[in-house]
C-alpha cells in the first residue's frame, strides 16, 4: 500500500474513528472497561496487524523502520478524549512522571545534530513520543479497584490466548524457539513474564476465587510461554522474580493463600523444568552461544566508540548507520570476525547491541541516557512507596508484582532491547501509567491528612 493511501487512512482512523470511539463510550462504564481491555489485548496482537507505517524503510535493522502509527494510539485517544469530556474525579491533563518521560523523549532528540541520517532520528521521535498516549490513557482510565481489576482480567485473558498460539507454534508447526505473535522470542518471553508477575502477586492477594483462578491460569501460562521461548535470561529472570514476589507477599502479610500457591507454584515449575528439561538442554549447549556472547560484547564495544566521539549522541536510531561503512565504528567487529578465522561479508549489515543501555547511550548520548535513568528509577520508587502505602490491599498486592516486573526488566534490558520494540514499550507505559494513578491518588490522601 502506498503512503498516499496509507497517509489518508491514518488521518481517518487519528481524526474520525478515534473522537468516534470516545463518544459511543462516553458516559458509559461497561463499555470504557471493554474499550481498555481491547487496548490490553491489542499488545499481544501482530505488529503488522495493528501499525501503519508512513515512508517505510523494511530493509533497515534500527529499532524504528518508518514513522509508526497504530490502532493502540487510536484506543489510547479515545480513552483520553472520553476523559476530557467527562472531567469526572481525578481528572488532570498531565500525569505524574509524563514530563519525565517527555524529557526523556526531548533530550534523546539533541543527538539529532550528530545524527547522520536526521529523519531516522525522527522517526524514532515520533514513535517514543507517542507512546506517551497509552500512559496517560492508563492513568485516565483507572479510578478505582474495579478499574484495576479490569485490567488484569484482560491481561489474563491475552496470555491465555497468546499460550494456544505459542503452544500451536511449538508442538504442531515444531518451531524450536517460539515467538508468538512477538517479532523476536526474547520479546516475548519478556512481555510474558512482566505481565506474569503482576497476575501472581494479584492472585495471591486478596483476590476472590474466581479471579484467583482466572490470574493463576494466566501466570501459568507466562511460564509456558518463556520455556517455549528458551530465552535462557527470561527462564533464569522469571524463577528469580516469582521467588521474589511469594517473598514480598508474605513480608506483605502472611497468609495460608499465599503458603499454598508457593507449594502449587513451585511444584508445577519443578515438573515443567523436567518435562522440558532435554529441550533446555538442546538450547543451553548449542555452540553458537559462545558466538553471540562476544558479538554482544562487540556491539557494546562499537557503542561505547560512538560514545566517545558523540557524548550528545550519535543520532537516535542511527546505530546501525554508524556501525556500518562508510563509518569506521563496526570495525571493532570486523577485527573480531577475522580474528576467528572468518571472511568478511561485504553484504551482511552490523545490527545493534542488545544492551538497551550501550545502545541508548550510543544513540542518545548521555542527556538522553539519564533522562530515561531518572524516569525509571522515580516510577520504580513510586511503586515502592504505593506499594507500602497499598499494603494488605489488591491494589497493593499488584503492585508487588509490578514492582519486581519493573526491577527484572530493567536489569536484563542490558542483555535485550525489547523496550524498544512498540508492544513491550506500551505494555510497560501501561503498567507506570497505573502506577502514576496510585501515587496520584496517595498524594491526594496525604494532603487531605494535613
Amino acid at each position: 500500500m502506498s503512503d498516499f493511501i496509507k497517509g489518508p487512512f491514518i488521518l481517518f482512523l487519528y481524526l474520525v474513528v478515534a473522537p468516534a470511539i470516545a463518544m459511543f463510550i462516553r458516559g458509559n462504564r461497561r463499555r470504557q472497561r471493554w474499550a481498555f481491555g481491547i487496548l490490553v489485548f491489542m499488545t499481544s496482537w501482530q505488529i503488522n496487524k495493528i501499525t501503519m507505517m508512513l515512508d517505510s524503510i523494511d530493509w533497515y535493522r534500527g529499532a524504528t523502520k518508518g514513522f509508526e502509527f497504530g490502532l493502540m494510539d487510536v484506543m489510547s485517544i479515545a480513552i483520553l478524549l472520553e476523559a476530557f469530556l467527562s472531567r469526572k474525579r481525578g481528572w488532570r491533563f498531565m500525569a505524574p512522571g509524563a514530563a519525565l518521560y517527555l524529557l526523556y523523549v526531548a533530550l534523546s532528540m539533541v543527538s539529532i545534530l550528530n545524527a547522520p541520517e536526521k529523519v531516522y532520528t525522527l522517526m524514532a521521535a515520533l514513535r517514543f513520543a507517542k507512546a506517551t498516549l497509552v500512559y496517560l490513557a492508563a492513568f485516565q482510565f483507572l479510578h478505582d479497584t474495579d478499574d484495576l481489576l479490569v485490567m488484569l482480567r484482560a491481561l489474563a485473558v491475552t496470555l491465555i490466548v497468546q499460550m494456544f498460539v505459542v503452544l500451536k507454534m511449538k508442538y504442531k508447526d515444531h518451531v524450536f524457539q517460539v515467538m508468538g505473535w512477538f517479532e523476536h522470542q526474547n520479546a516475548l518471553a519478556m512481555w510474558s513474564y512482566m505481565c506474569g508477575f503482576a497476575l501472581l502477586a494479584a492472585a495471591i492477594g486478596p483476590a476472590s476465587k474466581k479471579d484467583t483462578r482466572l490470574f493463576v491460569t494466566g501466570y501459568l501460562a507466562s511460564g509456558i510461554m518463556v520455556q517455549s521461548a528458551l530465552s535462557r535470561a527470561s527462564l533464569l529472570a522469571y524463577a528469580i522474580g516469582t521467588a521474589i514476589v511469594f517473598c514480598i507477599s508474605f513480608i506483605d502479610q502472611p497468609t495460608r493463600k499465599r503458603l499454598v500457591s508457593m507449594l502449587v507454584v513451585g511444584a508445577l515449575g519443578v515438573t515443567g523444568l523436567m518435562i522440558a528439561l532435554p529441550t533446555l538442554m538442546m538450547r543451553f549447549g548449542e555452540d553458537r552461544n559462545q558466538q553471540s556472547a562476544e558479538l554482544r560484547v562487540m556491539l557494546n564495544a562499537s557503542a561505547a566508540e560512538i560514545l566517545r566521539d558523540h557524548p550528545l549522541g550519535g543520532g537516535w536510531n542511527n546505530f546501525v548507520v554508524l556501525a556500518n561503512n562508510p563509518y569506521p565504528y563496526g570495525d571493532v567487529i570486523d577485527d573480531w570476525t577475522r580474528a576467528r578465522g572468518m571472511n568478511l561479508d561485504p553484504d551482511e549489515v552490523h545490527p545493534q547491541p542488545e544492551s538497551h543501555y550501550w545502545l541508548m547511550l550510543a544513540e542518545n548520548g548521555y542527556p538522553g541516557f539519564f533522562a530515561y535513568l531518572l524516569f525509571i528509577l522515580v516510577t520504580t520508587f513510586w511503586c515502592v512507596r504505593g506499594m507500602v502505602f497499598c499494603r494488605r490491599t489488591a491494589t497493593g498486592a499488584f503492585l508487588i508484582g509490578v514492582t519486581v516486573a519493573m526491577v527484572i526488566t530493567y536489569l536484563h534490558s542490558n542483555y535485550e532491547r525489547v523496550l524498544t520494540q512498540t508492544k513491550n514499550l506500551y505494555t510497560w507505559l501501561i503498567f507506570l501509567g497505573f502506577v502514576a494513578r496510585i501515587e496520584y491518588e496517595r498524594r491526594l490522601v496525604a494532603r487531605n491528612r494535613i
